[in-house]
């Protein structure tokens, strides 16, 4: 199997929080959960790979590629929130092309409708981000960042936001959808979120361990 991603020992010290020494692999295609309480640390280890922070020491590898000191924006990662972080002036359609008109992709109109049916929005293009339900915001986040091919997704408590009832029809959605176009490492504190992954470990105080 090819390794996707890997994370070998990695430390970061903060003002009151540190991650302590975490190593883990994600193979290409599968859907790695990290599960733990708020606060154990989950959140700052994905901002960590998307390079949002620079580790004290260990090094972090995107198929093969030790991404440890790339700049977010080169890192072919994309990095999705429970609160969704869409662009309140932009209409959804706007949204999900903004990667691809930042890069100055081709045919964006093709691959937003693309993705737009993919994710069942196409009706919702018009609309702006305060019109829409919490399960349609999180679903045009995630149109957004596979709009510019990630070879790794990070999903952050990308369903907690949302109504129980919601959350399990979008989850089997969401996640038959993305194993069949990325890689996803998604963090929850909700363990039955969770249940559809490949793998899962666990992250308390800062440490990770798996346990399947």
């Amino acid at each position: 199997m090819i390794k996707a991603l890997e994370v070998d020992n990695l430390w970061l010290k903060m003002k009151n929080f540190s991650l302590k020494g975490i190593s883990f692999e994600v193979y290409k295609g599968e859907h790695f959960a990290i599960v733990g309480p708020t606060g154990s640390g989950k959140s700052l280890l994905l901002e960590t790979i998307a390079g949002m922070y620079t580790p004290d020491s260990g090094r972090i590898r995107l198929v093969g590629k030790d991404i440890t000191f790339c700049p977010p924006e080169k890192r072919g990662i994309s990095i999705v929130y429970q609160d969704y972080v869409l662009f309140p002036h932009m209409n959804v359609y706007n949204n999900i092309a903004y990667g691809l008109k930042i890069r100055k992709i081709s045919n964006i109109k093709t691959k937003v409708l693309e993705l737009a049916r993919m994710l069942k929005i196409e009706h919702l293009l018009n609309r702006l981000p305060s019109t829409l339900s919490g399960g349609e915001k999180q679903r045009v986040a995630i149109a957004r960042a596979l709009a510019v091919k990630p070879k790794l997704i990070l999903l952050d408590e990308p369903f907690s936001a949302i109504d129980a009832e919601t959350r399990v029809e979008l989850r089997e959605a969401i996640f038959n959808l993305l194993k069949d176009v990325t890689t996803v490492v998604h963090v929850t504190h909700i363990e039955e979120d969770a249940k559809t992954a490949d793998r899962i470990a666990r992250m308390e105080n800062g440490k990770l361990r798996l346990y399947q």
